[in-house]
């Protein structure tokens, strides 16, 4: 039995629903507002690559398209793109590390010194919202 996901016109809702057979099931209705008018939407898809496949990814000379190796927006950009490459085998928490790399170096060209890693006991301070480097989640 598929899910399908479906978009109402009238309130923009998107809503899923698990559905007998392959065609919509009479009197489908938004959950939100009750519109009728519902269309099925395409759903998001993942597609698993073989070591091999990932590989040859990485290799490929687009990766590389666009990058400045003397400016660190454009390095993160690429490490990024790296890291949703590399999948779990960059870890969880990939995008917070070249983030705080990135917020290190931009640090570093604005003169800051490191005293401004942390306070006297060694804490981290509290980082603002690093900046959207064109990555949608």
């Amino acid at each position: 039995m598929p899910i399908y996901e479906y978009l109402c016109p009238s309130c923009n809702g998107r809503f899923q629903k698990l559905v007998s057979g392959f065609s919509d099931p009479p009197g489908l209705a938004c959950p939100r507002c009750g519109g009728q008018e519902v269309r099925r939407a395409i759903s998001r898809v993942a597609v698993l690559k073989s070591e091999e496949a990932r590989a040859e990814a990485l290799a490929d000379p687009s990766m590389f398209a666009g990058l400045d190796e003397n400016d660190p927006k454009s390095i993160a950009r690429w490490a990024k793109k790296l890291g949703k490459e590399l999948g779990e085998d960059a870890g969880e928490d990939w995008d917070e590390m070249v983030d705080e790399m990135l917020e290190e170096e931009m640090g570093r060209e604005a003169g800051e010194g490191d005293e401004a890693d942390g306070d006297e006991d060694g804490a981290r301070p509290k980082k603002s919202a690093p900046d959207d480097l064109g990555w949608a989640d």
